[in-house]
């Protein structure tokens, strides 16, 4: 997404008239409506005797092109992999899969039971869950094309370079180890990203994108959010899962490993792909502490959801930077090596 997108202001649309539009275009009858949050898009929760439903108005700055794109890319998984659980497209009473109103795209998705990963305990079991379903994702995702020429998304960790005009938005105690992690990026990462396999990526799989199972909260419901959606290496892809996946334990990487492990066995890894990780994962910590500083500053209003993921960033990023780099590629390769 452009800075285009992520300095405009979210959808304006009544709760009325969004179940009045459901209602006639999709012919659901919607008993109750209720806000959910969201950083740029309009989103609703809404309940009927037919389910319980998402209704999902775009921001106007988003390509008509880019909104298709990720409503493809649910009906491919549909078709292609039904054990990948994620949202499903609810066709209007024409069959259509989205619709336009007043330069917005609009759709309907079925409601995605279960606990949002942010509010449960984490554990070794939860992290092999996610990562299992989130590998198969990736494999159902490698034969999926477009027409849609590939966007430009500022959350896309092969752009992480780009970031550097929004620095000064940083608090001050965050800015010499950001750009410090950056030029780690630029040395060990960047010259390197074009040699890497790429693909379609959901390229948003974060504590609040991730469903777990109401009953057993170790097991996985299903991924939320096709929204950050881009082709970029898949290593990019994976470097995200696991910069929300650092914890404090005996060493800086225990619980990535314990994520990357079972990802690994059904997506492996390249000696490439391992050597540039470490750096691709504190550059996604970074392009949260810069995104998020930025558009808290253009939308104090909304600051408190913006800056949800700031301080779980900040912590995982000072972890990270304690290790030598070379430590750290080695303690994964090792453990990559013992438990595949």
């Amino acid at each position: 997404m452009t800075a285009d997108v992520l300095s405009g202001a979210k959808p304006q649309m009544s709760h009325k008239m969004a179940a009045e539009l459901v209602q006639t275009i999709w012919g659901i009858a919607v008993d109750k409506v209720t806000q959910l949050n969201a950083e740029r898009d309009l989103n609703l929760y809404m309940t009927g005797k037919a389910g319980e439903f998402v209704f999902k108005c775009a921001n106007s700055a988003e390509s008509f092109a880019t909104t298709l794109l990720q409503t493809q890319a649910l009906l491919h998984l549909e078709k292609t992999n039904p054990e990948v659980q994620v949202p499903r497209i609810q066709l209007t009473a024409q069959g259509a899969s989205e619709i336009i109103v007043d330069g917005h795209t609009v759709r309907l998705l079925s409601w995605m039971s279960g606990r949002p990963w942010h509010e449960t305990t984490n554990s070794p079991l939860q992290r092999h869950s996610i990562a299992t379903a989130h590998a198969n994702m990736v494999l159902a995702l490698a034969d999926f094309s477009s027409e849609a020429p590939p966007p430009y998304l500022m959350w896309d960790v092969q752009h992480t370079a780009d970031l550097g005009v929004h620095l000064t938005y940083l608090p001050s105690d965050l800015f010499t180890p950001v750009t410090n992690a950056l030029a780690l990026f630029n040395r060990h990462a960047a010259p390197y990203l074009a040699d890497l396999p790429r693909q379609w990526c959901h390229n948003d799989i974060q504590p609040h994108n991730v469903v777990m199972q109401p009953q057993d909260t170790d097991q996985i419901a299903g991924f939320l959010d096709f929204g950050d959606m881009v082709f970029t290496p898949v290593i990019c892809d994976l470097a995200v899962a696991l910069a929300y996946n650092i914890h404090e334990g005996p060493h800086a990487y225990e619980s990535v490993v314990q994520y990357l492990v079972p990802f690994h066995r059904l997506r492996p890894l390249s000696e490439l792909e391992l050597m540039l990780l470490p750096a691709l994962i504190m550059a996604r910590l970074c392009t949260t502490l810069i995104i998020t500083a930025w558009r808290a500053a253009l939308y104090p209003e909304n600051a408190t959801y913006i800056l949800r993921n700031q301080p779980m960033a900040k912590r995982g990023l000072f972890q990270l930077m304690r290790l030598p780099y070379a430590d750290a590629i080695s303690y994964l390769r090792n453990h990559l090596d013992a438990r595949a």
